[in-house]
């Protein structure tokens, strides 16, 4: 039995989530590009939903408004419903579309944390810049061989591999294979 599920694209509602926050704070655009390090710019193209950000963007502001990457989808709450991901739900990509980001179970203060199912391509590197210190990230290695440097620590985690890690030093994520590497991450702040 297969249910109508309908598909929510967050690039559409970044934007607006984007501005909301900004006149909720009242806050000028000058005033986020310099807490997020963003352009002026690059936020009024944002918010027109003139400009499909990519994930750094997106976490730089994120970081830097002091909200979740999550609350940026305003993505509706799914209960009891089964999704497939791959086929379900709307990707978001980074700048060189090596690394596909799927928001799976979007921030909620309650549980204090945000669920991802990522894919990087061969080639991929993703780096972070440090998060908030009580941010604590939970990585799973399903598929692939995933290198991740932590600071200047480097772990090569070979699935099925896992790791928690206190992201408050940079960090990157890294595929140097030939074959996708599949992985979850969950933040808990």
């Amino acid at each position: 039995m297969t249910q109508d599920i309908s598909v929510h694209d967050p690039v559409k509602d970044i934007g607006k989530m984007l501005k909301r926050i900004r006149f909720e704070r009242n806050l000028t655009l000058e005033n986020v590009s310099d807490a997020t390090g963003v352009s002026k710019a690059m936020l009024g193209q944002i918010e027109r939903g003139a400009s499909n950000p990519t994930i750094s963007v997106l976490w730089k502001i994120a970081k830097g408004l002091q909200i979740s990457l999550s609350t940026l989808f305003n993505e509706p709450v799914q209960q009891y419903t089964a999704v497939n991901i791959l086929q379900d739900l709307k990707p978001v990509y980074d700048e060189d579309d090596k690394m596909i980001l799927y928001n799976l179970f979007p921030f909620n203060p309650v549980s204090g944390f945000e669920y991802f199912y990522i894919i990087l391509q061969a080639g991929a590197v993703h780096r972070s810049d440090p998060h908030r210190k009580s941010v604590e990230e939970y990585v799973v290695v399903t598929e692939g061989s995933l290198t991740l440097t932590v600071g200047n620590q480097q772990f090569i985690l070979t699935a099925p591999a896992k790791i928690n890690f206190h992201s408050n030093v940079p960090h990157a994520y890294a595929n140097y294979t030939k074959e996708p590497v599949v992985f979850q991450n969950i933040m808990k702040y």
